[in-house]
């Protein structure tokens, strides 16, 4: 996360107390043997791993803190700690409830009609939907998707199969595309071909 070094402390003395507090670097070897409980944090408190008992950790932090932590999202990483429990329920059966304790915020639509409006995800639809009925720039629904698709990111939204391939293929067809005509580069598409690709994801999905 960029911090040079973390510190590792019983919990319950962070804040407060941190003289209880050991100062590990994140390249130290033997750090991913940390017995339970302990809590790692940063020095400026921006982000902490909580490890109360074998089997998981609980994580918390800043925006940039949870984005670099939980690369996936934190939904998808919730997601995937309830297949987890289910897998390790004979090892470790706690696991269930804590799985129950933290569920995604929301569900992972499949289809653009699932979605929910008013999210990013829901943007990202009308974006596509604009744009392929001509109502909306080559630029305006590039600017628009890149900050959209962060913000679904950031919010924890997931989509799953069929609307999940069609939005992977819509960002890799605007990595091809510079929305000033004087920073393209040989093979990028240009406004017109942009929209012509845009419009058969459409078709097609």
């Amino acid at each position: 996360m960029g911090a040079q070094h973390i510190l590792d402390a019983p919990p319950g003395t962070v804040p407060h107390g941190t003289s209880a507090a050991v100062p590990r670097r994140p390249t130290e070897t033997g750090l991913a043997d940390t017995a339970p409980p302990a809590i790692l944090y940063t020095p400026d408190l921006q982000g902490a791993v909580l490890f109360p008992e074998p089997g998981y950790t609980l994580i918390a932090g800043t925006e940039t803190f949870m984005s670099g932590a939980v690369a996936e999202g934190i939904d998808a990483a919730r997601a995937q700690f309830g297949r987890y429990a289910r897998a390790m329920k004979k090892r470790w059966p706690h696991l269930q409830g804590i799985a129950t304790a933290y569920p995604p915020a929301h569900r992972a639509w499949s289809h653009p009609s699932d979605v929910t409006p008013g999210t990013a995800t829901a943007r990202l639809m009308s974006l596509l939907s604009a744009f392929a009925q001509g109502t909306c720039t080559a630029a305006d629904f590039a600017d628009g998707w890149w900050e959209a698709r962060r913000a679904a990111h950031s919010q924890g939204e997931r989509t799953s199969g069929d609307l999940a391939d069609l939005l992977d293929r819509v960002f890799m067809v605007l990595e091809d595309y510079t929305p000033d005509p004087e920073l393209r580069e040989p093979g990028d598409l240009t406004d017109s071909a942009l929209r012509e690709r845009i419009r058969h994801l459409v078709a097609s999905a």
